[in-house]
């Protein structure tokens, strides 16, 4: 488990998984919000929460410091906006046991379904309702992250920002799992958890730039996302302050919002709880998201 500054939904993540894991590796990247008093908090009574320090920025070392901090034979890439859900013969649980049935020694890798919210606990997007962002698989010396360069000639985001809002070329660098020849990758098209892609205005504004501050020369130069999303927005937005353009950035997003598709299951008792207490709310003008208060 990463962290950084993930204080909203840490303590339900931890909750969601921690009856169905051997262990919670859980690695702090500078959190400045408490996400590691809260860490520091929990591991007081789950003696299976460890929780450690990494101060490097590239997702792939960080992910693979975690992956060394372990103790068991199968890693699960599991962030701190991920709660797990369970439904009879579904869910996190049964992807656990599945896993655990499997043939001892081979090597294997999943992908699992997450169901994607965002925006507030009843949205989605309507082209990203569900994603692949979590993974499972055997532990091995040769099994590990490294950074993989892509490049777009239009947006690969489910944001399309206005004209002018968008650069001519997207340069990207994301992190991929590079596996030995000898892994065999099974197939699980079943959602196990919920990605909760509800945050505060700036931070879902630093995430769109992101990946597109990997591949910059200035992450290579030590310069931070922060003042890298300052320079883009100030030269390229025509912004002042991160304030204004996280402003401008949700009411844009908002307006690629839908509602939750209860086909993919009713939300669970765990997920209607964070729902309650959340300061998030989509709003709408004329019958469509416009916009979010909180």
């Amino acid at each position: 488990m990463r962290i950084c500054n993930e204080k909203d939904w840490l303590e339900a993540s931890i909750e969601s998984v921690k009856d169905d894991v051997d262990e919670i590796i859980a690695v702090d990247n500078g959190s400045t919000d408490g996400s590691r008093e809260i860490l520091e908090k929990l591991a007081i009574k789950l003696k299976k929460l460890r929780v450690f320090s990494f101060a490097g920025k590239a997702p792939w070392d960080y992910s693979n410091f975690a992956i060394e901090k372990s103790s068991y034979r199968w890693i699960m890439k599991w962030d701190a906006d991920f709660v797990g859900f369970n439904r009879e013969g579904s869910g996190l649980r049964g992807l656990v046991e599945y896993v655990r049935a499997l043939d001892q020694r081979m090597y294997y890798y999943l992908n699992p379904l997450l169901i994607e919210l965002t925006g507030d606990f009843y949205h989605q997007f309507s082209d990203l309702r569900v994603r692949g962002d979590m993974e499972i698989f055997t532990y091995s010396e040769n099994a590990r992250y490294v950074p993989v360069a892509r490049t777009f000639s239009r947006s690969p985001y489910p944001v399309k920002l206005p004209p002018g809002y968008t650069p001519p070329i997207f340069s990207l660098r994301l992190e991929g799992i590079k596996l030995p020849v000898y892994y065999r990758i099974l197939p699980f098209d079943a959602s196990v958890a919920y990605h909760v892609n509800i945050k505060p205005a700036i931070r879902h504004l630093t995430g769109y730039f992101y990946v597109q501050w990997l591949a910059s020369d200035g992450f290579a130069k030590g310069v931070s996302l922060e003042d890298y999303v300052l320079e883009q927005i100030r030269e390229k937005w025509g912004f002042a302050d991160l304030d204004s353009a996280a402003a401008f950035y949700m009411a844009e997003y908002s307006k690629w919002l839908v509602p939750y598709d209860k086909n993919l299951g009713e939300l669970p008792k765990n997920i209607i709880k964070l729902a309650e207490g959340s300061p998030f709310t989509v709003t709408y003008k004329e019958g469509k998201p416009a916009g979010r208060v909180g």
